[in-house]
């Protein structure tokens, strides 16, 4: 018998992260959530909310135009979403290299440098 427990069979490498993004929640309504893991293919979000399996929803990356992604599942702490369309590599790149809002948060003005 051959043991696959623990095998992960994604299609794409993910990659964590602490992005700060928005999510569309429903027809009129966006909500700030934090993105913590991304691929090419999709990502999880860290909500607070429930997100209903199977709906579409727009995810707006910080300096890129909104994605449209579905929900593959979801429960009251965190989802995961597929993108419609394939990110481009540089774009998975650009968002593991951003800061996180912690490191954000320790940033000074140059003024306060001198």
């Amino acid at each position: 018998m051959k043991i696959t427990q623990g095998v992960d069979r994604r299609e794409a490498m993910r990659w964590p992260v602490s992005v700060l993004i928005a999510v569309k929640e429903s027809r009129f309504c966006f909500q700030d959530v934090r993105l913590v893991e991304i691929s090419r293919l999709g990502c999880r979000i860290e909500t607070g909310f429930l997100l209903a399996p199977g709906m579409e929803t727009v995810v707006r990356l910080p300096g890129f135009k909104p994605l449209a992604a579905r929900v593959v599942w979801s429960n009251r702490d965190a989802a995961g979403l597929q993108f419609l369309e394939q990110l481009h590599p540089g774009v998975v790149n650009h968002i593991i290299n951003l800061p996180t809002p912690e490191q954000q948060a320790e940033w000074r003005p140059l003024s306060a440098l001198r």
